[in-house]
Parts: structure tokens; C-alpha cells; sequence
């Protein structure tokens, strides 16, 4: 698995926050790129890239200075999916009312931060809810829109998108994650639960759920803390490659596990006759 590394950035929206020299640049450019992380990686990656354009070379300077009233049109005409114009207009309101407010994002984060606890739960959620408190003066219609890109960490969904942020931001620096956040612990972090993970969590034996959530995202997160309790999530990267890039599709192709390096933990290639593994590994 070490073999998906930084020279796979470019099928992950990261790999386009990583250009920018300023760490303050970085940190507003991971939450916008975490927060639209559904759907298709290249479709992500052309909605983000086409929103960072719109805020030019410095964004948290862009955001820091951004009002949802007067300047929403620099959003004009962006979509990614569901999430339209006034959302992503919206979303830079927040973000820059956080930095005003706070510094940084990670400083707003901080407020709610305990470390004591076994994870980053109830920090997310205090971050969330202060992050939706600073949208008192958007249209109520356009906030409840745009809190569906924060969904709330508590609850059942798995969340995936601000914990894979919470994994760029508090991940030292690898030459993936970015580490701007010193405060909170990688041991602290819960999986970004996402439809790939799920499926190969469950192939892997990292969990026997069936149904994706939270409750899932712990149980891979335990799993994986076998393998390193520090750093649990330090797989999710690689592990997510293997969906993202076709090489564990949903459609199952023993051709394609017979060159996989997990292929002696994975449930489905146990039950693959003798005779056709010895075929498909001879062939290769």
C-alpha cells in the first residue's frame, strides 16, 4: 500500500491545495475541497479548481474580506452537483467569518477541542455549530442549504467530508496530509468514511456492517488502530485509491486481485477456486 503515495494527488482534490506556499491559503483550500468531496474525484477536483480560480492566488485573503451580501456574485454560475451558486457563496461567507472571528480555522477549532477525549467528535460538532452560528445574517433558506455540506458529527451519518478535512489538517505532513494543526492527535481522528472505504472495509474484514455511518467509520477506525494506534487513519488514502482508481471496482474482477497486495485478507479472493487463482497469478 506504500505504493500510493504523493504521486497520486492528481486523482485527489489535495492535490490542489498543496501548491499554495501559505499555510493560511492551505487551510481554507482543504475545507472547500473537503466540503465538496462527493461525487466523482475528477468532477470534484474541476468544480474546486474552478472555484479557487474565482478567489485568486491568496483565497483567505479573498474570504477574510468576503460578504455573502455584496459579494455572491463572484460565485455566479458555479455548481458542483447540488451544491449551486448561492451554497458555495454561502460557504465562503462562513469561512470568512470564521476568520475574522477566530484567526484561522483551526483557532475556531481549538475552542471546542478536549484532549482528553478518545476522539474528535465532540470537537467537530462545537466547530460546526460555531460555523453555522456566524450565518445568522444569510438567508435562512440558503444556511439550511449550505449546513448539508457540514453535516452534523454526532450523528448517524459517517461525515466523511469534515473528517477528511480534520485528517489534512491534523496528519503531519507526509507529502499527502498537510499537518497545519498542532493541537489535536492523529490518534483522535475517525476514518472519512466514503462508498469506496465501506465496500473495502467490508472485503478487508475491517468491519461487518452493512450499512455506511458513523457507526461503520468507528468500527474501520478500531480495526485499522490495530495496525498502528497512533495513527489509525493513515491508511485511508491508499485504501481509497483502490476504489477511486478502479483497481477494487464494485463489480468484482478476480483479474484485478491477483496483482492486489491485500488480496490474503480480502473475504471475496478466499473464495476464489484454487485452480483459478493459480491461472490468474500464473498469468501474471
Amino acid at each position: 500500500m506504500r505504493a500510493y503515495g504523493p504521486a497520486f494527488l492528481d486523482s485527489d482534490p489535495l492535490g490542489l491545495v498543496h501548491p499554495y506556499p501559505d499555510d493560511a491559503d492551505r487551510e481554507v483550500a482543504a475545507f472547500f475541497a473537503a466540503s465538496l468531496a462527493f461525487g466523482k474525484a475528477a468532477a470534484i477536483r474541476g468544480s474546486l479548481a474552478r472555484i479557487l480560480g474565482r478567489l485568486g492566488e491568496h483565497p483567505a485573503g479573498a474570504l477574510h474580506a468576503f460578504d455573502y451580501g455584496r459579494d455572491a456574485g463572484l460565485f455566479r454560475g458555479l455548481r458542483h452537483r447540488w451544491a449551486g451558486e448561492a451554497s458555495l457563496a454561502a460557504l465562503a461567507h462562513l469561512t470568512g467569518a470564521a476568520l475574522r472571528e477566530a484567526g484561522s480555522l483551526g483557532v475556531l477549532f481549538m475552542q471546542g477541542y478536549d484532549p482528553a477525549a478518545p476522539d474528535l467528535l465532540g470537537a467537530l460538532a462545537a466547530f460546526r455549530r460555531s460555523l453555522l452560528a456566524l450565518g445568522a445574517s444569510l438567508p435562512k433558506h440558503v444556511l439550511r442549504e449550505t449546513a448539508c455540506l457540514l453535516p452534523d458529527p454526532e450523528g448517524p451519518s459517517a461525515c466523511k467530508r469534515l473528517h477528511l478535512f480534520l485528517r489534512w489538517m491534523v496528519r503531519p505532513a507526509d507529502g499527502l496530509d498537510l499537518g497545519l494543526w498542532k493541537g489535536p492527535r492523529p490518534d483522535q481522528l475517525l476514518i472519512p468514511l466514503d462508498t469506496h472505504l465501506a465496500r473495502i472495509g467490508r472485503l478487508l474484514g475491517l468491519t461487518d456492517r452493512r450499512t455506511p455511518g458513523r457507526l461503520m467509520a468507528e468500527e474501520v477506525t478500531a480495526s485499522l488502530r490495530l495496525l498502528d494506534p497512533a495513527d489509525p487513519v493513515r491508511y485511508d488514502f491508499a485504501l481509497s485509491r483502490l476504489g477511486i482508481l478502479g483497481r477494487c471496482p464494485s463489480r468484482r474482477d478476480a483479474r484485478l486481485c491477483a496483482g492486489c497486495p491485500l488480496q490474503d485478507s480480502c473475504r471475496y479472493w478466499r473464495r476464489v477456486p484454487r485452480a483459478r487463482k493459480a491461472a490468474l497469478m500464473g498469468a501474471g
